[in-house]
């Protein structure tokens, strides 16, 4: 029984940390007066368990409306280049001057290393 205990605890502290720490990678993208910021970080929940949390804006810094911006968000597995989920997330128009934030959540596996793809539709 005394062991039990801590080799549990080592166990948990293994899998939340596997695969889910780090620094938040910061990306940019800019074709012409659209202008793409996101950033992704690791994360993990009991219900959920790990996963790419992507954050972002886009902008608008020309004088024409950009219509129906689509960003779509790939988990690659840096390992094999496979991907593992993919998310589109539909901003809509995007006037002069005007800033659109998003979020969304991509779901991997503790166990593995991942990188974020990003591809905008205009």
């Amino acid at each position: 029984m005394k062991i039990v205990v801590p080799v549990s605890v080592l166990v948990i502290a293994l899998v939340f940390l596997s695969g889910c720490t780090g620094n938040p990678a910061v990306r940019d993208r800019s074709e012409g007066a659209l202008h793409t910021h996101y950033e992704y970080t690791d994360g993990w929940s009991p219900g959920q368990g790990c996963y790419e949390r992507v954050t972002g804006f886009v902008s608008n810094t020309g004088d024409v409306p950009v219509d129906a911006v689509r960003l779509t968000f790939n988990l690659v597995n840096t390992g094999t280049g496979t991907i593992r989920d993919s998310r589109s997330v539909f901003i809509g128009p995007v006037g002069p001057g005007t800033i659109t934030r998003y979020e969304t959540v991509l779901d991997g596996e503790c166990t593995q290393e991942y990188r974020v793809d990003f591809m905008d539709e205009k």
